[in-house]
């Protein structure tokens, strides 16, 4: 069976969806048509929560209690205690009293905690990342999808009271217009989830193929919301992100990647694979907003002399009430306004601008098209930080050969130097060495870190232990994004948000 999760990252606390799969969401007498058709997510998953200690000096105790979706008692598990600043990792095919299935899950701990989770699916190379999905009663999702360029969304809604029943209303809105499509309630028992398709699930079935817009999720109880969406023609794609509350919308939103064609190895001529992002923003008022996107070009030799320092802008384009749009950087008219903005072979940082209301955003990552695909959030002023944790770090781990590149947007007002501080898994701290740290940082530019730069000494050099968690500072607050790349393209690219772990 698959395990799939939604996280919800809180001070001492965190909630998890764990949806149980076998080739489709729901029970295994469901067509075998889906898993076919989902292809980068058939086959079973395997999934592993990694959990980070942010107390600076003391071990955590941390336990997750698994709570069956189908009902009964939770299952608790317990890590053993977690150094100051490292990460305890629950992967879940090898908790023994944990059977295959579908769970909702809480993580507690006696520390301050932050939290990401990766699913990985080995038959088809697959894989998604996702982290923070923070609970509330209205929940927006910026991208839905219903066949849409192969393109298939999946939601699970996690009921984060463990003491009643919750009712989630999964609202449906088509881009450009106002009024839900469809809006269907559930009922959700405590502390569990429901995972619905909109694929393939009956309440969907009036949405026709081809359908692209966003979702509000709405309950008395505050619920934690999370979304997959498949590539049904790729082998691997398969990117995920989360639902975020709508009272954290902003007139501004930091996006700290963007890409226009970007070379996968610029560095040598006979590269040909390239990367593109799209961003998909949500309007969360009852009122019409303009939203603009603006773009800053790492200064960079890699790139486009066209790009590197320079600043591009899609947009202004009105979004209606509670309506979404697509902002897409890839060849073609980038700007919903018809205009090619972005030069290729371009990288850097966005910042997206809305007059009249506030928007949420999410930010989707493509190796050609639809090869590989990852995903993450845009984030508001609120939720970046001077001290921001990353709860897992690769440097060439597994025979994937694993990376987790780095982008660090400053999104203060004046320059900064930004520094990364690891912790592997048997924690051993690194810190100081050249390339973990980076000066002159503008506002709005974007620090790159890449573990082949630093992290090639001592136990690094073991894939078995090549992993752990870290923490990045800076005197300006930072957005910051890591995505875990594979360098011999085994498996799927995948992206997660960094943590604000700034201590008030």
């Amino acid at each position: 069976m698959k395990k799939l999760l939604v996280l919800v990252s809180m001070a001492v606390a965190v909630a998890v969806v764990v949806a149980g799969l076998s080739g489709a969401f729901g029970p295994s007498t469901a067509p075998a048509v889906y898993a076919s058709r989902l292809a980068g997510i058939s086959g079973n998953g395997e999934t592993g929560i990694q959990v980070q200690n942010l107390d600076a000096s003391q071990d955590a105790q941390i336990t997750a209690s698994f709570y069956p979706q189908t009902g009964g008692n939770p299952i608790d598990v317990q890590a053993p205690a977690t150094k100051a600043g490292g990460a305890a990792n629950f992967y879940l095919p090898s908790i023994p009293n944990l059977p295959d299935g579908s769970y909702a899950a809480i993580v507690n701990s006696d520390r301050q905690i932050a939290a990401i989770a990766r699913t990985d699916w080995p038959q088809s190379g697959g894989a998604a990342t996702y982290s923070n999905v923070l609970p509330s009663m209205d929940v927006a999702v910026p991208l839905a999808v219903k066949n849409y360029y192969t393109q298939c969304s999946l939601v699970s809604v996690q009921n984060t009271n463990t003491s009643s029943q919750a009712t989630a209303t999964v609202e449906v809105y088509a881009t450009g217009s106002a009024t839900p499509a469809v809006n269907p309630s559930f009922q959700i028992p405590p502390g569990t989830s429901k995972t619905v398709s909109l694929c393939d699930d009956r309440e969907f079935e009036s949405l026709p193929d081809g359908f692209l817009g966003s979702i509000r999720v709405k309950s008395a109880n505050e619920v934690g919301v999370q979304s997959f969406i498949d590539l049904s023609q790729s082998k691997q794609a398969v990117y995920a992100f989360e639902g975020v509350p709508v009272e954290n919308a902003s007139e501004e939103l930091y996006a700290p990647l963007f890409r226009s064609r970007q070379l996968v190895n610029p560095r040598d001529p006979a590269t040909s694979s390239k990367m593109d992002t799209g961003i998909s923003v949500v309007n969360t008022e009852s009122t019409p907003v303009q939203v603009q996107v603006e773009f800053y070009g790492a200064d960079k030799a890699d790139y486009d002399p066209a790009c590197r320092g320079m600043t591009f802008t899609q947009g202004p384009f009105e979004i209606p009430a509670s309506s979404s749009a697509v902002f897409y950087q890839g060849p073609g008219a980038q700007a919903i306004t018809g205009d090619k903005v972005v030069p290729d072979n371009c990288v850097g940082s966005a910042k997206i601008v809305a007059t009249g209301g506030k928007v949420l955003a999410i930010v989707n990552d493509s190796l050609d098209y639809t090869v590989q695909s990852a995903a993450y959030n845009a984030v508001s002023a609120g939720q970046t930080g001077t001290t921001v944790a990353l709860p897992l770090f690769r440097s060439d781990h597994t025979a994937w050969r694993l990376y987790t590149g780095i982008s660090a947007m400053n999104t203060g007002d004046a320059e900064t130097t930004i520094r990364i501080e690891i912790t592997d898994s048997e924690g051993n701290v690194t810190s100081g060495k050249a390339g973990m740290s980076l000066s002159g940082v503008g506002p709005n530019e974007t620090a790159l870190f890449w573990p082949g730069d630093f992290a090639n000494e001592g136990n690094w050099l073991d894939r078995n232990k090549a992993y752990g968690s870290a923490t990045i500072e800076s005197d300006q607050p930072l957005a910051v994004i890591v995505n875990d790349f594979s360098l011999n393209g085994q498996v799927d690219s995948s992206t997660y948000n960094a943590i604000n772990a700034t201590s008030n």
